[in-house]
């Protein structure tokens, strides 16, 4: 994703000045929807089935599950999240082209978690999932990547390779999926 983004120069002047809000405003105006076209077009290849379940973890920032959302299509999301924060909820549904489900965890324990997510595995019943964890607590997301594992889900992570310190963000564009666990590839075991 090295494709020079038309805004960044821009956003990184704003948010390093200390403007916040101006830098915010342009980077989800105008900045994200290149992030997001360039993302989906980099990634949607890892997806190819028609069918494609997507569960994403949700906790503060909806920008990875906004990218991954876009690069698996899904036919049908699922959004778990601990709680509901309406500014979030409001920036998922201006990015996403499908509909999704938000289903909201009594707590962050490991049993509330798993057991959430494997009552929705047997409502969907599907082979062709994807859990991606990246947003949510920590508790959450542990959890959930311990399901996925159980229950032969693809496991994706949106990482990224640049940082900037000073401003605690990854550095726009420069976003990467990771496939952390597909069980069609990391269970050698099973086809043995």
């Amino acid at each position: 994703m090295n494709n020079k983004l038309k805004y960044l120069d821009e956003w990184k002047e704003l948010a390093s000045h200390g403007n916040f809000k101006l830098a915010e405003n342009l980077y989800f105006e105008k900045l994200f929807p290149e992030v997001v076209e360039q993302f989906a077009a980099k990634y949607s290849s890892l997806f190819p089935g028609d069918q494609e379940i997507l569960i994403s973890m949700l906790g503060y920032s909806p920008e990875p599950l906004i990218l991954t959302a876009n690069a698996v299509k899904p036919s049908k999301h699922y959004i778990v999240t601990t709680e509901i924060r309406d500014d979030i909820i409001s920036r998922i549904e201006e990015y996403l082209e499908n509909d999704f489900e938000l289903i909201i965890l009594k707590d962050a324990s490991f049993s509330t978690v798993y057991k959430t997510l494997k009552e929705l595995f047997l409502k969907v019943d599907s082979d062709n999932i994807t859990l991606d964890i990246t947003g949510g607590k920590k508790s959450t997301v542990a959890s959930a990547a311990i399901f996925g594992k159980d229950f032969r889900a693809k496991i994706t992570y949106v990482d990224f390779s640049n940082y900037i310190k000073e401003l605690r963000k990854p550095m726009p564009g420069s976003e990467i999926l990771n496939i952390v666990y597909n069980p069609n590839i990391d269970q050698p075991e099973i086809y043995l």
